[in-house]
């Protein structure tokens, strides 16, 4: 059987906002991080069996086993009185009317996720560098980026001993990556576009403007706050001592 509900949306959060904070959601029912999920541009499909993501992905329906199948679907309504309307959809090949009141108090705790920020900043350092995690999880993988201070000496090389740097995961930079984009391409520094697998020095100048920017992602993401004004006033430590800071992906 399959079961929908509508959430209207509050007005200001952005869509990636929200689908961090459905994922939110999604590891406190399912109690880890280790079930399937699907997301595209305006979705996200999660179960904790693979099988059934495998047979709804082909086939539009898990029809062979009992488990349960999550299914949010966002479009843009603002004659809800929010910017999205998220539809939620819960499957089960169980013919049982009891699995519609077990559906709406589902709805009832992803509503309440929906609410309230997700605070989950995780912060270690080791060897010179400050691992800041957000919401990567440790199967996640080592896919990330390193954010060091860069001045050369006379040789033209990159000088020892500058300072500590930070190394912020993938699923973590892509909201910062938002505001560090606004820079590109850069002119007249041998390259015009990020590097995701290599190195990429960014000036003083250039990161004021990133900075300007992570502050109106920071109101529009909640629950990113605190992490992208960690984040944020280690730049501007940096670049007191260092007039460029690189950033070197591993991709």
């Amino acid at each position: 059987m399959r079961y929908d509900l509508n959430i209207a949306c509050t007005s200001y959060l952005t869509l990636h906002e929200q689908k961090l904070r459905i994922k939110s959601f999604l590891i406190e029912y399912f109690g880890t991080v280790r079930f399937s999920l699907v997301e595209t541009g305006s979705s996200i499909t999660a179960v904790e069996d693979e099988t059934v993501l495998f047979e709804w992905v082909n086939a539009g329906r898990p029809d062979r086993t009992a488990k349960e199948l999550f299914l949010f679907e966002w479009t843009e309504q603002v004659s809800w009185g929010g910017h999205f309307l998220l539809k939620c959809s819960f499957f089960n090949r169980l013919e049982d009317n009891s699995r519609q009141k077990q559906f709406e108090k589902i709805v009832l705790q992803i509503k309440e996720h929906l609410d309230h920020p997700t605070l989950t900043l995780r912060i270690t350092e080791k060897d010179n560098l400050i691992d800041v995690r957000q919401f990567h999880r440790r199967c996640d993988g080592n896919i990330g980026y390193g954010l060091y201070p860069y001045a050369e000496d006379e040789k033209g090389h990159w000088r020892d001993n500058l300072g500590i740097g930070l190394w912020i995961y993938r699923e973590d930079f892509h909201l910062l990556y938002e505001g560090i984009k606004q820079v590109y391409p850069l002119k007249g520094k041998g390259f015009e576009n990020f590097d995701h697998t290599g190195m990429n020095s960014i000036s003083k100048s250039e990161w004021q403007v990133i900075l300007d920017h992570w502050s109106i992602l920071a109101i529009n993401n909640p629950s990113s706050a605190e992490f992208i004004d960690y984040v944020g006033r280690w730049v501007v430590a940096t670049l007191e001592h260092v007039d460029e800071i690189a950033i070197e992906g591993n991709l």
